[in-house]
């Protein structure tokens, strides 16, 4: 039953703009899947979601499996959404605009998998946890260029 409710969520959100965990759910019921919104975010968190801006603002549900030129297409879209890139020592400050850290923070977590220890997000601010200073400095850059952020 998990995987078949699992297999109609990643259908569902191909298909459809999903924004919230209660417009899954209803989704899910027309479907006849009598979910609670536990099993739904365990589900999500299992099948690596993510929410990803739109053009028209907002952000809505995706397989975080996406194909390189989604990546692509995801990176530009939230260039304009970042204010400014920084650093001190292993800690790198990423500033956006109110509501997009996560945003943010799905798409620098995909594009630079690896590159860093791990990373945290708010509304407005992502923090990137490097393995060193130098590391932070050159991360740094590579995000300066990625969002064209000339600070």
């Amino acid at each position: 039953m998990k995987y078949k409710r699992q297999g109609q969520i990643l259908r569902i959100i191909h298909e459809q703009n999903i924004k919230t965990h209660e417009q899954l759910i209803g989704e899910l019921n027309k479907k006849g899947f009598n979910v609670t919104q536990a099993t739904v975010s365990r589900d999500i968190k299992e099948l690596g979601l993510i929410k990803i801006p739109m053009p028209g603002g907002g952000s809505v549900y995706s397989s975080s499996n996406d194909i390189p030129e989604e990546l692509d297409r995801r990176i530009n879209m939230i260039t304009d959404t970042v204010r400014s890139v920084d650093y001190a020592m292993n800690d790198i400050v990423i500033k956006t605009y109110p509501g997009m850290a996560s945003a943010v923070a799905a798409s620098v977590d995909s594009a630079m998998r690896g590159e860093f220890l791990g990373s945290i997000a708010g509304d407005d601010t992502l923090l990137i946890i490097a393995s060193s200073e130098e590391k932070a400095a050159e991360i740094t850059e590579k995000l300066r260029k990625l969002f064209n952020e000339g600070v």
